[in-house]
């Protein structure tokens, strides 16, 4: 379930993917045999796309097996391949350009960064089909998707989080999880996992004993 991988030496693999548990986007310049790797370890096929001619997919946009939400950025091309592709409701923001930093989201809940104001929490809940709530900050950073990810399996939460925020979030997405790092110590895991309820790729610098706390939190029981 677990694949150690990295984009052109970049162990970082969290910015340039997005998967949900049907599909995984990635970057229209990934090789044949980097876009395979990406289908046996999610079990799910590729789409590639692009957001305003970059292959940041995993900064640039959040989804979930209903939607997706993308920055108003996105070129109309680009936004009506997004659509055909993948056959996902779309919605695009104004105040956010780092919508998968900003939101985590699987397919029962939405937690957004505290500063997305009610307008576009409301168009977020709509398109993705589940409530949203705002990050409560007990960990002390905003970007509620760059610290953690969430499938609909499991929870890989941010390192130092509080247990009483762990807690709820395992509520709202209603499923366990735990705490981890990825690639030697780095607490941001949304920038270094990828993830569906099938399986997750990793970044190449990660360790044993990182891998093992990955597993245990997005496929324990």
């Amino acid at each position: 379930m677990i694949t150690k991988f990295s984009v052109h030496k970049n162990p970082f693999v969290g910015l340039h993917f997005k998967a949900n548990d049907a599909l995984a986007l990635v970057p229209k310049a990934l090789g044949k045999t980097h876009t395979e790797a990406v289908e046996k370890a999610l079990e799910v096929p590729t789409h590639a796309i692009s957001i305003s001619q970059s292959d940041l997919l995993g900064i640039f946009m959040a989804m979930n097996s209903n939607g997706c939400v993308v920055p108003s950025f996105i070129e109309d091309e680009e936004l009506a391949e997004l659509r055909k592709k993948t056959g996902l409701n779309i919605a695009t923001i104004d105040s956010h350009s780092a919508c998968g930093n900003s939101i985590l989201c699987n397919d029962h809940a939405a937690v957004l960064h505290p500063t997305v104001d009610r307008h576009e929490a409301k168009k977020i809940s709509d398109v993705l089909g589940v409530e949203t709530y705002t990050h409560d900050l007990l960990s002390k950073i905003s970007t509620v998707g760059a610290i953690n990810v969430v499938t609909n399996k499991g929870l890989l939460a941010y390192n130092e989080m509080p247990e009483v925020e762990l807690k709820k979030l395992e509520r709202l997405f209603k499923v366990k999880g735990n705490v981890g790092t990825c690639n030697m110590g780095v607490p941001f895991v949304g920038m270094g996992v990828v993830a569906n309820s099938k399986g997750a790729l990793v970044g190449t610098h990660s360790s044993g004993y990182e891998v093992q706390r990955i597993y245990e939190a997005l496929f324990g029981d």
